[in-house]
């Protein structure tokens, strides 16, 4: 007879570990046993954290501020929260404009994203996500009991989903529609107009909710601004959930904190979720994150530019494989490349990313699990030194393919 302690939850079932922290925490533990290895896999900026930051800690434990915290997260900074998210969405009328009570302070925007899923998710309810899509959003979605429906956007289409592609995956087991612009793992950014057709559509569903994941705002490299998806489609304001948060803008990654902006009927059901899983965030790290909102845009000027060169660099570098696929990322930090060329018979970008880690000493994370089994991520938030070594590793080993 089978003990009960072998025995885990349903829920379970088809769910995966995350690629990427495995690829990570692997890779760590080759440079401790001192193998060279260039990591391009971690989203994670490789700036400081903003010195307003720490210091906002310090005064905060100087003045005993480090007590429980409400669940939602301390007035000041779901006020922050508020006034940042309604300046991005300047459609908003004053009388709809987003206000504290419709914040829920985070750990990270992955709680913020997950206590979504849980709070509007039965069994059976369809989530729409465009593929490539960051690995993360099936997963929570099937903890949550629903049912991922992957959108998948080309390459030739600038991996991004089209107005008939959503219509035609809409049905009625639809429930939410996940958009995340600039985009984990392609960098591919929505024009305003982009979103405004995509709200069109979902207009015409008026029993779907959507959910914006804008963690990468700041971080636009190109031409196309930055959009919030509600300053394009304000009428669907009502079931539109909008999370974000501090790790990729600020680089205040290990302060884990997020949030999300939503309507009082979500909100209040995602602040019960978190009240009865994790409360209120970390007091400190919200302190410290609402010395940073007050930060001006000009401050982070520096790391844009940074950003984009360094994109740069490790374009011109890829390029030079003849073979490869490359994107040009609009935003964020990442560049998503096809190696379908180089795979060999039955292989797919798993098996070719273990390979490049094994002979070119480069770890980098495979497409499969974002929906694209023939291509790779590299991260270039990391130092030109490292990016530039690790970029001409890489197209080493394709020659040697």
């Amino acid at each position: 007879m089978e003990s009960a302690k072998h025995r885990l939850a349903s829920r379970l079932e088809g769910v995966s570990e995350s690629a990427t922290l495995k690829l990570n925490a692997l890779v760590q533990a080759l440079k401790a046993r001192g193998v060279d290895v260039v990591n391009l896999t971690a989203g994670e900026p490789d700036f400081h954290v903003p010195e307003v930051a720490n210091v906002a800690v310090r005064d905060a434990l100087d003045a005993h501020k480090s007590k429980y915290t409400p669940v939602p997260g301390v007035l000041e900074l779901r006020e922050a929260v508020a006034r940042k998210t309604n300046l991005q969405q300047p459609t908003a009328t004053a009388s709809t404009q987003w206000k504290a009570g419709d914040v829920v302070v985070t750990n990270g925007g992955k709680q913020a994203l997950f206590n979504a899923f849980l709070a509007l998710l039965n069994p059976g309810d369809e989530v729409i996500i465009p593929g490539p899509f960051w690995l993360s959003y099936p997963e929570m979605v099937k903890l949550a009991g629903g049912t991922p429906k992957i959108l998948r956007a080309t390459f030739e289409q600038g991996f991004k989903i089209t107005p008939s592609q959503l219509r035609g995956a809409l049905t009625a087991r639809t429930r939410v529609v996940v958009l995340n612009s600039p985009s984990n793992p392609t960098g591919a950014m929505y024009s305003k107009a982009e979103f405004a057709a995509l709200g069109e559509v979902l207009a015409q569903a008026p029993d779907v909710c959507v959910i914006s994941d804008e963690i990468y705002d700041r971080i636009a490299l190109s031409d196309v601004s930055f959009c919030s998806f509600l300053e394009a489609a304000p009428a669907l304001r009502d079931r539109v959930i909008t999370v974000n948060g501090m790790s990729k803008a600020a680089a205040m990654t290990g302060w884990r904190i997020g949030w999300s902006v939503a309507p009082q009927w979500i909100t209040q059901a995602m602040s019960t979720i978190q009240g009865q899983s994790t409360s209120g965030i970390n007091a400190l790290a919200q302190w410290a994150s609402l010395a940073a909102l007050k930060l001006p845009e000009a401050e982070f000027a520096g790391q844009i530019e940074t950003y984009r060169r360094r994109r740069d660099l490790a374009l011109e570098i890829l390029k030079k494989a003849g073979k490869l696929k490359v994107f040009v990322p609009q935003g964020a930090f990442y560049v998503f490349f096809g190696v379908g060329g180089y795979l060999r018979a039955g292989e797919d970008s798993v098996g070719f990313a273990e390979r490049i880690l094994e002979k070119a000493g480069v770890a980098v994370v495979a497409g499969a699990p974002f929906g694209e089994p023939e291509w790779l991520r590299l991260s270039f938030s990391t130092d030109d030194k490292q990016l530039s070594e690790g970029c001409r590793r890489i197209v080493s080993f394709l020659e040697s393919c």
